[in-house]
């Protein structure tokens, strides 16, 4: 039996927060560099951003985490992460692999995939956008462009 994958998760502090506010979507960061996904972290709540962040750091522990948010029974909205941040240059397996899986489960049709990668061919963002990504955010990402995806896609983020 496989084993539940947790990863590391970021709890925002902000004053005030209630019942509702903690219940809220969490977003997946799936990045093997810890240094990049402590920037993001770091990023999101200088944006403001109050959702919880999961961070996984490599692909088959973020296949296997969405594998069991897929077959838990019932599938609810409200266990899917809003948000996913995904590194394309993963130990293990690629991110090409978990948009190809995300692809064939409309479980996460309502999750926003936003590549971060430092790939600058144009024919991997061509196929990322074709896989499924809504976004791309070039490393090192920087706060203006991830504040832009915030503005772009607000209904994703709690912003407080």
């Amino acid at each position: 039996m496989e084993r539940p994958v947790q990863g590391r998760r970021f709890e925002p502090r902000h004053e005030g927060i209630g019942a509702t506010e903690r219940c809220m979507r969490e977003i997946l960061l799936v990045e093997d560099s810890d240094f990049d996904a402590e920037l993001l972290v770091r990023m999101l709540k200088a944006a403001r951003v109050a959702n919880p962040v999961r961070h996984l750091r490599d692909g088959i522990e973020a296949l296997q985490f969405l594998k069991q948010r897929e077959n838990s029974s019932p599938v609810a909205e409200a266990d899917m992460p809003a948000v996913l941040l995904l590194d394309l240059k993963l130990p293990r397996a690629h991110g090409f692999e978990i948009l190809g899986y995300l692809e064939m489960c409309s479980a996460f049709d309502q999750m926003l995939k936003v590549v971060v990668s430092d790939l600058q061919r144009l024919q991997d963002i061509r196929t990322a956008y074709a896989m499924g990504a809504q976004s791309f955010l070039g490393k090192p990402v920087n706060q203006e462009d991830l504040q832009n995806l915030i503005s772009r896609y607000q209904e994703y983020w709690a912003v407080c």
